[in-house]
């Protein structure tokens, strides 16, 4: 009966050891994800109070049968604004565009170009960040 004793007690030893390694490997990685993900998500939420844009000026041009528009956006929020993640749509249409400065500083504006954008009429213009915020506007063609 003793050996049987010891055996059975050191079969459960090694059982709970190898238990707990395993546990503890897996939730201490995925605890630590979790906690990196809500630093990041309470990043996200920060930037996102704190941008704002506006449009300030629409400008066109004709340019043959289509025309050529220069958006002027201010940054108004006090995040810095990355341009080339910025989108623009046009009655819904997301439209290719360039930008001469690859950031809209807090309290700074930059002109987008957008070229041979077809149509006539009231156009509804829609700028948005990379974090959702977004600003509208018409202009007549």
């Amino acid at each position: 009966m003793g050996f049987s004793l010891s055996a059975a007690t050191a079969i459960i030893g090694v059982g709970i050891v190898i238990s707990l390694e395993l546990i503890v490997s897996t939730t201490i990685p995925t605890i630590t994800d979790v906690h990196d993900s809500y630093d990041i998500m309470r990043d996200r939420s920060i930037d996102l109070l704190q941008t704002n844009i506006n449009i300030s000026k629409i400008e066109t041009s004709i340019n043959g049968s289509n025309h050529d528009i220069n958006i002027t956006v201010r940054n108004t929020g006090s995040t810095t604004l990355k341009t080339n993640k910025f989108e623009i749509l046009i009655n819904g249409t997301c439209e290719q565009f360039y930008c001469a400065s690859s950031y809209i500083y807090p309290e700074n504006s930059v002109i987008f170009r957008l070229y041979n954008i077809r149509g006539s009429g009231t156009r509804r213009v829609k700028v948005v960040t990379n974090n959702g915020i977004s600003d509208y506007r018409e202009y007549n063609i």
